[in-house]
């Protein structure tokens, strides 16, 4: 895999300060403000840099003890959870100690007073069609 360095910066840049966005990727990698767009379209095109990013991916989340499985056992959190198993029967928050971790990974955003509680979840019908999307690719290639 032979890449000019420009396209290294821009794969490394890809993969790690451009937060998977091309454009900016391209930008930080030194192409014009003009082209970075197509630029980094084209470079994600291209069969030897994709390889390259899918390779240092695979480094990465192999480094970071991420796997296909942690990755689903955490969208099914959220795609499964239910808000009522973080509240005792009287809608009172349930100490931390109380929260199972399947629930308490579905929350977004917990803000709580001396008056109120407020829960934010994270989105269930997003996590739904992530895992139907990745059920469907499983189905197609056995």
């Amino acid at each position: 895999m032979k890449l000019s360095s420009k396209e290294s910066l821009f794969a490394n840049y890809y993969l790690g300060e451009a937060g998977f966005n091309a454009t900016k990727a391209a930008k930080l990698a030194g192409y014009s403000e003009y082209t970075a767009r197509q630029i980094g379209y084209e470079n994600l095109t291209k069969p030897y840099i994709k390889e390259y990013i899918r390779s240092r991916s695979s480094e990465i989340l192999d480094q970071l003890h991420i796997t296909q499985e942690r990755v689903l056992a955490e969208l099914a959190k959220i795609a499964f959870s239910d808000v009522t198993e973080i509240f005792n029967e009287d809608w009172s928050l349930k100490s931390k100690e109380e929260i199972c971790p399947s629930a308490s990974g579905a929350i977004k955003s917990l803000k709580k007073s001396d008056f109120s509680v407020s829960v934010q979840m994270h989105d269930k019908i997003k996590a739904l069609q992530i895992l139907r999307d990745m059920v469907k690719d499983g189905d197609e290639h056995p």
